[in-house]
């Protein structure tokens, strides 16, 4: 009797996770897919990323821009790893060779919040294969 219900537990299990991939969005796929695979590599999800801590997070640059004002240029990035996102902002830069929205990447750094977003300066950073 008892290995009928941990049978039928564990198909209903494995149902459940199908359904859920079969309804979840490209986006939720995605995201899962995102924060599976920087735990898989050993970095922090940006969720669990504790403020004023060295972190390594890796995931993938949503947005890029630079911040063309005066002599103070800047380029910022979002970065996403299916928990949420951090800015990675690199001051004095105006571009860094191989790095655009959709690239995956690893950085580590600081992290810090300002203006009630999640922020690195002047991450150390690696760009990964796609």
């Amino acid at each position: 009797m008892a290995d009928r219900s941990i049978t039928s537990g564990g198909r209903v299990g494995v149902l459940r996770r199908v359904l859920r991939r079969v309804a979840a969005s490209n986006e939720d796929l995605e995201d899962d897919e995102l924060r599976q695979s920087s735990i898989d590599a050993g970095a922090m999800t940006v969720a669990d990323a504790a403020l004023r801590t060295r972190v390594k997070l890796q995931g993938r640059i949503e947005v890029l821009t630079l911040n063309p004002k005066g002599t103070n240029r800047w380029l910022e990035a979002e970065l996403s790893d299916g928990t949420g996102t951090v800015h990675l902002i690199w001051m004095g830069r105006r571009r860094i060779p191989g790095l655009r929205a959709g690239r995956r990447l690893a950085v580590e750094g600081l992290i810090a919040a300002v203006d009630g977003r999640r922020v690195i300066y002047n991450p150390r950073y690696q760009l990964l294969n796609e």
